[in-house]
């Protein structure tokens, strides 16, 4: 009821802003307004969404606040081109942004008509993230054009002003110089305090020094759209940009981090009191029941507006409402720990870029997560305070694998690698029971997960019943054997001191031989080896990471069967596959395993990589044939057993029928003799 009042609170907030957050003026003295080349060719083979962008002008001027300029001219060439131009839509953030728009003009057969003179401008709440339980403020405004046609030229520009407060008065930025629709001309252009040190990468620009303030103008023209292929590792950027940045180390992101994460004198006695009550009520592992605390009391929720954008709660505050988002859940637990005795800091992560943060410049703006780092008798570990119901200890718990991190703490001058040690497993054990070739064939199988992968499927118990595992298992199954009938409910156990979770089910499957040959395929291994939509490649191609997960098919038959044993083993640089079949008197075992080793593949190694693949899922399939399969005595044995009523029938009547006639013609004698 609380976090209701507050949204609402929020929303009325919002609408009293609504009026002045969108205004109309003539832009900024200091932009340079750019000649649009009307004429430029338009690369048909390229174009894309009905549109050519003649020009992406973005111009931005940093003060003691920021002028964000943009303008964008457009030549619709479709009536797909209509759909996709005619809703112009300028995101900006309320709690210190305003827009102003400036003009927007329809060009039509050289003719200019001014839209904004009755043009609709909405503004909208944006909050992309809202299914994450992320709400962050942001606001569109919309502009929405009346009759647009194929031909006509869309010219518009704003601006949004006003600089983000929790960087202290420091900027960072990224320029972009790709689009999705072919581009005449992009161009960015800032105007910076020449008293004031900028560090930029990527593309060198055009400097020059007017006044007090230095002029950059990076530009490319005639560019393609950018074609994004699909399966891409989430570190690789295709994108080209330029990187600015005023912190001049990660030393300076790290103070600037740190001056957020400082307890208040109000979170300092709730902190203590908290870990005095843990403390008395978990004696022999206060440590875990803090991570487990944190993870499972405090529900995931970020209200990310303003300055908590970046700045977490007070302690005080979530133990209070009971949520917070990732940095909130950090500082409470990093602080908890501590209190407890333990050497504990918040961590800022990249959950995306991961070891290319070592690539960029120093900038608050790389992170998109906070996890926790512990350390206890010298060693690391690393926490993840917003994943609740994980299991294990903390020397057993899954590191996160965002293997790069800026602890928040004094003296932190670095980056941090996060050594990844994952104990994520999945085993599959199917086991196929047969007392012969026409009855219902029993099938139990048992799936035991560990580390990660038990975090996983216990965190979707939270939103699936058991009832519907078993309804998704059971379909899931049916693809290979359309008569199959659950028997019972699937059981579950789980320890989640050791994190291991044990799931048992029992199936009877009909007319599983009906039509001779029957085949098994570990479906599991499967799923993780789909071979991307572009083959030929220039950009790296994704794999699943960490992975270490195991099929094992026993099937127990009435006899024996010719199935040859055989192992296989099939590496790449991203993957490790081994399969092994086994035949012993009536049992055939197959098992398949495979092991993620990295999570991509360079562009370059893609070909022999999916070569690879197509090797590995042609080795998942087992084919049974009992007739074919069968060894020769067995298969003379069934053709007698089968001939053997048909043989012995035969056999009697050749003998009985004679005998029969024998015993009708023999004469018949009286109980009375006569003598002649």
């Amino acid at each position: 009821m609380r976090l209701k009042k507050f949204l609402i609170t929020l929303l009325l907030a919002a609408a009293t802003l609504r009026a002045d957050e969108v205004l109309t003026r003539p832009a900024p003295s200091w932009v340079e307004r750019v000649t649009v080349d009307a004429n430029a060719t338009v690369p048909n083979n390229e174009v894309r969404y009905g549109i050519f962008t003649l020009l992406d002008d973005h111009q931005i001027r940093v003060t003691d606040t920021v002028v964000d300029y943009e303008r964008k001219v457009r030549r619709v060439l479709t009536s797909g081109g209509v759909q996709n131009a005619s809703e112009l839509s300028i995101d900006f953030d309320p709690s210190y942004q305003s827009v102003v728009v400036h003009h927007v003009d329809l060009v039509r057969a050289g003719k200019k008509i001014d839209e904004l003179l009755h043009a609709s401008i909405r503004v909208i709440d944006k909050e992309d993230e809202s299914a994450d339980r992320i709400y962050d403020g942001t606001r569109s405004a919309l502009i929405i054009l009346s009759d647009v046609r194929p031909g006509d030229i869309i010219d518009y520009d704003f601006s949004r002003e006003g600089a983000n407060p929790i960087l202290g008065g420091k900027f960072a930025d990224t320029f972009d110089l790709t689009t999705a629709t072919p581009t005449h001309v992009i161009r960015h252009r800032l105007l910076w305090p020449a008293a004031r040190t900028l560090q930029y990468r990527d593309l060198e620009p055009k400097v020059e020094t007017r006044g007090d303030e230095r002029v950059y103008v990076w530009e490319r023209r005639d560019v393609p759209p950018i074609d994004v292929e699909d399966h891409i590792p989430d570190w690789f950027d295709p994108y080209a940009h330029v990187q600015l940045s005023e912190f001049g180390s990660w030393t300076e992101v790290g103070q600037w981090a740190n001056a957020m994460f400082q307890l208040d004198d109000d979170s300092r006695a709730a902190v203590h009191q908290l870990a005095q009550t843990i403390r008395a009520s978990n004696p022999r592992d206060p440590v875990v029941a803090a991570i487990r605390f944190v993870q499972d009391d405090i529900r995931y929720l970020g209200i990310e507006m303003g300055r908590n954008s970046h700045e977490p709660h007070q302690p005080a505050e979530v133990l209070e409402q009971r949520w917070g988002d990732c940095k909130d859940k950090s500082f409470l637990l990093s602080s908890l720990l501590r209190e407890l005795g333990v050497e504990a800091y918040p961590a800022l992560v990249s959950t995306r870029l991961r070891h290319e943060l070592d690539a960029q410049l120093p900038s608050p703006f790389l992170f998109d997560h906070v996890i926790t780092q512990v350390i206890v008798k010298g060693k690391t570990r690393w926490v993840d305070g917003t994943l609740s119901e994980q299991g294990g200890s903390l020397e057993t718990i899954d590191t996160p694998s965002d293997e790069r991190a800026l602890v928040v703490r004094d003296g932190a001058h670095a980056l941090t690698n996060i050594d990844i040690d994952p104990h994520a497993t999945t085993i599959i054990e199917q086991t196929y029971m047969a007392k012969d070739y026409v009855s219902p064939v029993m099938l139990d199988v048992v799936t035991t997960y560990r580390g990660g992968d038990a975090d996983t499927f216990r965190s979707s118990l939270v939103s699936d019943s058991i009832s519907d595992i078993a309804r998704d298992h059971l379909n899931r199954y049916a693809a290979d054997h359309p008569k199959i009938e659950a028997v019972g409910l699937p059981q579950l156990q789980d320890d989640r001191d050791c994190n291991v979770i044990t799931l048992r089910e029992h199936y009877r499957i009909r007319e599983l031989w009906k039509n001779g040959e029957w085949s098994y395929t570990a479906h599991a291994i499967a799923m993780h080896l789909q071979l991307p939509d572009r083959r030929i490649r220039t950009m790296p191609l994704a794999f699943d990471y960490p992975l270490d997960l195991t099929e094992r098919v026993t099937l127990r038959l009435p006899d024996h069967l010719a199935i040859g044993e055989d192992h296989d083993d099939v590496e790449t640089s991203a993957f490790r596959f081994e399969s092994m079949v086994k035949n012993e008197a009536n049992t055939i075992v197959a098992t398949y395993h495979i092991k993620g080793m990295h999570d991509g593949v360079p562009a370059q190694a893609v070909a022999d990589h999916l070569i690879k693949m197509n090797d590995v899922n042609g080795s998942l399939t087992l084919s049974i044939d009992p007739e074919r399969d069968a060894p020769f005595l067995t298969k003379a044995h069934r053709t007698f057993m089968r001939h053997v009523p048909a043989t012995l029938l035969i056999s009697l009547l050749v003998l009985l029928v004679p005998a029969g006639i024998l015993m009708r013609s023999r004469p018949r004698y009286s109980g009375n003799t006569h003598e002649a």
